[in-house]
């Protein structure tokens, strides 16, 4: 299970991905930018996890 801090992270990179979604397009640079980082965010709190097992 994922930490507090975590999942506030997650929620705070949605709420920019979704907002920039809303003013920009979806498809915009800015949207897509948040996109990246919220997978970026994943991927290495993925990686994290591997190392800890």
């Amino acid at each position: 299970m994922r930490d507090p801090e975590f999942i506030a992270r997650t929620a705070d990179a949605v709420a920019v991905m979704g907002q920039a979604a809303h003013d920009y397009g979806p498809g915009s640079p800015e949207a897509l930018g948040a996109a990246q980082a919220l997978q970026d965010l994943h991927t290495a709190a993925d990686a994290d996890d591997a190392q800890d097992r």
